[in-house]
């Protein structure tokens, strides 16, 4: 087998080629870059003071952010406050600078920044037993970077959620929902859309595996993140063809940049389901060479059998050991950085969802409790999946003199998925062998080289090419569900964006070329034994334009547009089988269906927010995307019998549907430590060709929560805090025609759940720990979520007490 570099370099040199043959517009790439690089020289002479200098101001012990510490850059005399999360952020020229950060009751600091790029500074204040008189100082809000809704899910929020997947983790944010299946798979839905509609990149790696699936959670440990942030909204421009729903990017704090070692180390147990998590991060950087530094992080995570309110649900627990590692070397005009992470995991499908017979199965859906309970056990039995995960990244920059900065990111995953059935194989000496009956390996190859040019009179953008080599293969032995492909695609883009005064613009332009080979086995052999081939090539543009109006001090206006076109992936066309108690079909294998086409989506939004004020705060979105050719799945009313048993049936259809909704959030000061927040969002999706309602979109949702902070500067208890919260989904009457001939089960009542939290930080000498109990459906309500395919046969998790224990160290001290 070939070695990973082998791979790589083969991949970079036959998509460079095959992208600079193929594709008719590589002429207008190099125009455009031409164009970008004279403009970054004439702006040489005239440098526009936009490079990004932020970071955050924390307690030193406890390491909460402090809301409302003040900084200025003493040679400019600019001046800021931070915000709610203590974070701050200027535009400045490049240069030498002193900033000074003042906060009530701790020290001032002083220090110099040295700006040839963008700079990221935090600063870790000391109490101060003299308070300090307060001061009152203007502030100025940096206009937002994107044009685009964004949210982000970092600081406490985040650690909120320790302990969660990925998809169940994001719910945090106003839009985002998921697909579930059952306790330990959540996948990310954003705006009504999921899975390969929906990019992840996981430390600025596009994850890659076999994310077709609806019931294949995120091969990500949330862990590994600082920061997670949501791109609500097509972004296929900058991150792909295939981001038509949204972009997810789970982002690592950056390398220490001082000299010494600290640790992070986080505990989380739950009541219900007898969840364990521990977590714990090292990060150094040498005094002797400063440019270097890495980072060691580790997971391990492991949970038994959940209880519903009424019983417990068989064959539920699951379990993960996951880590990573990172190497940093940086200066002023170069960099690189290594990365390198292993996500592993197992998780157990629910018995009731196979069954012998038709009808055992229909005996089974809709049922108030399965056929088969049992007690608590941290046993995992057939059925279940086993999954691995690796991800090797290489990246760098360099700065191109005054002109601009040019970066590379070279990465390689293998994604290897072995999924056993609750039934064993009827010959004994196979079932002996304990084999998996689908085993399938992803490998993936990516490429991406930016350049980023220098402002010139308020213009910024940048220039890249992107490029992905991928095969997917199964196992000798294994059910040819997927069939063996190859994907290769490149991509060419181009950036652009302008601010002046309180306008901010942003356009770009994308083009990608995608060649898929698909060859299909016979299904009454194994092995490599192909009966058909396919070819198919695609070139799928896209575009965006947005503006970003900021008024005043409070008000910010956004509007955006995007169109792109999306391939129709391997899956979608060619799946055929039994897969997780599931049994799917590709359209192309539907007798007498037309071949898919690519789906064309146009998406508009309109954000206004309100922000910065001492008592009101909040942000609305409007959106709009029609997507033609949409491709979807749905059930089917007459289960499929095979020799492994009956099961409910899923097909891929392709129609033309718009999606229109609305995501809300808000915030309102009701005295100095009350707060109260609420957010909502709501999803309406018609399929435009049949004039009906579409299936298996999110029902409305509102969530709403009271907040008493006790905020001390001094003593044991530090940070203190209680919060009771509501959170409500409506029943989903918006359902498709005749639905009775649709599904198997009509949508389940709503419901809404009571939650409790509260926290507070223990001091012991300069130790800080963060300790937080938090219960989840107070009352023990019993519900079912739409949006989870084990609805058809068991409720949800019933109530949950929740322990996090969070233990920030300092190991070594860098001399001041």
């Amino acid at each position: 087998m070939r070695s990973s570099s082998g791979y790589i370099t083969g991949f970079l040199f036959f998509m460079a080629f095959r992208f600079l043959v193929a594709a008719r517009s590589a002429c207008a790439l190099w125009l455009m870059l031409f164009v970008s690089v004279t403009v970054a020289r004439a702006g040489q002479a005239q440098p526009e003071c936009t490079l990004s200098l932020s970071g955050r101001i924390i307690d030193h012990e406890s390491r909460e952010g402090l809301p409302g510490a003040t900084v200025v850059v003493l040679e400019t005399q600019q001046a800021t406050q931070t915000d709610a999360l203590g974070n701050y952020h200027f535009h400045v020229c490049a240069g030498v600078y002193h900033l000074q950060v003042s906060y009530l009751g701790y020290s001032a600091e002083t220090t110099e920044v040295r700006l040839t790029g963008a700079v990221i500074r935090d600063f870790r204040l000391h109490p101060d037993a003299i308070l300090l008189n307060s001061a009152l100082v203007q502030g100025r809000r940096v206009l937002a970077p994107t044009t685009q809704p964004t949210a982000v899910l970092d600081g406490q929020a985040l650690q909120q959620t320790r302990g969660q997947v990925l998809g169940e983790a994001l719910q945090k944010i106003s839009g985002v929902t998921a697909i579930q299946t059952g306790p330990g798979i959540f996948k990310p839905m954003v705006h009504g859309l999921h899975s390969n509609r929906v990019t992840l990149l996981n430390n600025g790696v596009r994850q890659e595996g076999q994310q077709w699936g609806v019931e294949h959670g995120p091969e990500i440990d949330p862990f590994i993140a600082s920061r997670l942030t949501v791109v609500k909204g097509a972004a296929s421009v900058r991150y792909g063809s295939d981001a038509v729903g949204g972009v997810v990017l789970i982002e690592p704090q950056p390398l220490r940049d001082s000299a010494g070692t600290d640790a992070d180390l986080t505990l989380v147990g739950m009541s219900n389901n007898g969840l364990g998590a521990a977590s714990a991060t090292l990060n150094g950087n040498l005094r002797k060479l400063p440019a270097l530094s890495w980072r060691a992080q580790g997971t391990l995570r492991r949970a038994g059998t959940m209880r519903t309110p009424d019983y417990y649900l068989k064959n539920s627990g699951f379990g993960e050991q996951n880590f990573s590692a990172a190497v940093g070397w940086r200066t002023p005009t170069y960099g690189l950085e290594v990365f390198y992470s292993q996500f592993n995991t197992r998780i157990g499908i629910l018995p009731a969802s196979h069954a012998g017979s038709k009808t055992d199965l229909l005996l089974a859906v809709g049922r108030p409790e399965p056929l088969e309970t049992t007690g608590f056990s941290y046993d995992i039995d057939r059925a279940y999946q086993q999954v691995r995960h690796d991800v090797a990244k290489l990246a760098g920059f360099r700065q191109t003199g005054t002109a601009g900065r040019l970066q590379l990111t070279l990465a390689q995953q293998s994604d290897f998925r072995d999924e056993y059935d609750k039934f064993r194989p009827r010959n004994n000496n196979l079932a002996s062998l304990d084999r998996p009956e689908l085993s399938y390996t992803n490998r993936t190859s990516t490429g991406e080289l930016l350049w980023e040019h220098a402002a010139w009179h308020g213009f910024t953008g940048s220039v890249g090419l992107a490029g992905t080599y991928q095969f997917n293969r199964y196992a000798n032995g294994s059910r040819q569900f997927i069939p063996y492909y190859t994907n290769l695609t490149g991509g060419a883009f181009w950036i652009e964006k302008w601010q002046q005064g309180a306008w901010l613009l942003e356009g770009g332009l994308r083009v990608e070329r995608r060649d898929l080979d698909v060859r299909r086995g016979d299904r009454n052999t194994t092995g490599a034994f192909f009966v058909d081939r396919t070819r198919f090539q695609y070139t799928t543009p896209a575009a965006s334009l947005g503006a970003t109006y900021d008024p005043s001090a409070h008000l910010t206006v956004s509007l955006n547009a995007g169109l792109t076109r999306r391939a129709p992936a391997a899956n979608e066309r060619f799946s055929e089988g039994v897969h997780n108690g599931m049994y799917e079909l590709g359209n192309d294998l539907v007798p007498g269906a037309a071949p898919l086409m690519p789906e064309t989506a146009l998406n508009t939004g309109l954000t206004v927010g309100w922000h910065d004020n001492p008592r009101f705060n909040g942000e609305v979105t409007i959106y709009q995307n029609r997507i033609l050719d949409f491709i979807y799945q749905v059930p089917l009313t007459e289960p499929v019998q095979t020799v492994r048993g009956s099961h409910i049936s899923w097909q891929y259809l392709q129609t033309d549907a718009t999606f229109r909704g609305l995501d809300l959030t808000g915030s309102y000061q009701l005295a100095l430590a009350w707060l109260l927040a609420l957010k909502g969002s709501v999803v309406r999706t018609r399929d435009t060709r049949a004039d009906e309602w579409q299936i298996l979109m999110p029902a409305d949702r509102a969530e709403a929560s009271l907040r008493y902070n006790r905020n001390k500067p001094t003593g044991r208890l530090r940070g203190s805090y209680i919060q009771l919260g509501a959170y409500a989904v409506a029943r989903q009457t918006r359902v498709p025609d005749h639905y009775e001939d649709r599904d198997l089960l009509a949508p389940p009542a709503g419901y809404t759940l009571l939650n409790l939290e509260t926290g507070t930080t223990l001091h012991w000498g300069r130790r800080p720990l963060n300790v937080s109990v938090a219960v989840a459906n107070l009352f023990n309500q019993r519900y079912r979520d739409y949006l989870n395919r084990y609805r058809y046969f068991t409720d949800e998790m019933g109530r949950n007490l929740t322990l996090r224990v969070h233990i920030p160290l300092e190991l070594t001290r860098a001399r001041r």
